[in-house]
């Protein structure tokens, strides 16, 4: 019978020397599980990049067999307020550990958490920073308030390289027989923007659902990936001022596949910048107007509205630009 456990889960590192990707973050990380001591600690860094991971191997190494007793995660976005800090956080940080002089609270997503309550967490951290250690996660640490950044040491995690993600696809898709082309793993690391967790939760989604021969176009279209051929052929007509044709090309990659702006935007931003016959000074005029039109949409602007006038504003810097070069 298939195993057909999250594979996010099933094939989640265990201890720091799986970690891939994070490699400058090591000396440290190691060096606290020598010493058996960790100060109060910021993990900051995109999702699926390791964080957790890293918090849950430390306690592992550090405390063994005994890492669950000494080792507590709470996510700050289950409940944002002073609740949480009065009724969970305090009451386990203030426990006494039996056999090691630290226990952890590792605190996830905590920039979800308001400012009123990383206040009041603040009284907590002084008060019981003789027995638990505190690790807070966040993708956003500039919303972490300065008297409880000033107290945690900041440790950035990047996203995870291609060829890193590309490896543990290959050892995932190997161990668990799964029928996919090796350009398709390149292309799925690719498209996972960075993040591990993702690119093996697709692989997973392939798994369960039993699909066979994937290759890069089912990538693609399974999971609502703008492809490369459909971004440039619109930018080669708007390069060539056909209005009509990518007003097409918008519907179609709006209603008919699916897409939604932000897709389009990225895989957009993507192909100007790396397009090698768009000149310089056409590029830094568009990949602004890219952002300023995203942040329209995010405030309550329509997409389709915004999308389009997108497509007629670049339209008007190709002109420009290509009758520059020209001259």
């Amino acid at each position: 019978m298939s195993d057909y456990s999250i594979f996010a889960e099933k094939y989640r590192p265990k201890y720091l020397d799986e970690v891939v990707g994070q490699n400058h973050l090591m000396p440290f990380l190691k060096g606290f599980v020598k010493n058996k001591a960790i100060p109060h600690m910021l993990f900051a860094g995109e999702p699926g990049t390791g964080k957790t991971t890293c918090a849950v191997a430390l306690a592992r190494e550090i405390f063994g067999e005994d890492w669950k007793q000494c080792f507590m995660e709470l996510n700050a976005s289950d409940d944002r307020g002073i609740k949480i800090v009065r009724e969970k956080i305090k009451n386990y940080a203030k426990i006494v550990p039996l056999k090691y002089n630290f226990k952890i609270l590792f605190l996830d997503e905590a920039d979800n958490l308001t400012k009123d309550a990383q206040a009041a967490l603040r009284r907590t951290i002084e008060e019981t920073s003789d027995i638990c250690r505190f690790v807070f996660s966040c993708n956003y640490p500039n919303k972490i308030i300065p008297p409880i950044a000033d107290r945690l040491v900041e440790f950035r995690f990047r996203n995870l390289k291609v060829n890193d993600i590309h490896i543990m696809l290959k050892k995932v898709a190997k161990a668990e027989e799964i029928d996919i082309k090796d350009s398709a793993l390149y292309l799925l690391s690719t498209l996972s923007n960075g993040s591990l967790r993702k690119a093996i939760s697709v692989l997973s989604a392939f798994k369960m659902a039993d699909i066979k021969e994937i290759n890069n176009e089912k990538v693609y279209e399974t999971f609502y990936w703008v492809t490369e051929e459909n971004i440039k052929s619109l930018v080669i007509c708007l390069i060539n001022g056909d209005i009509s044709v990518v007003d097409k090309k918008i519907n179609e990659l709006l209603f008919d596949k699916c897409y939604n702006h932000k897709e389009i935007f990225e895989s957009l931003y993507r192909v100007v910048k790396e397009m090698p016959q768009i000149p310089k000074n056409a590029k830094l005029t568009i990949l602004p107007k890219i952002g300023d039109t995203e942040f329209r949409i995010s405030m309550g602007a329509t997409p389709e509205l915004q999308l389009k006038c997108l497509m007629v504003n670049i339209i008007l810097v190709f002109k420009k630009y290509f009758k520059e070069s020209e001259s």
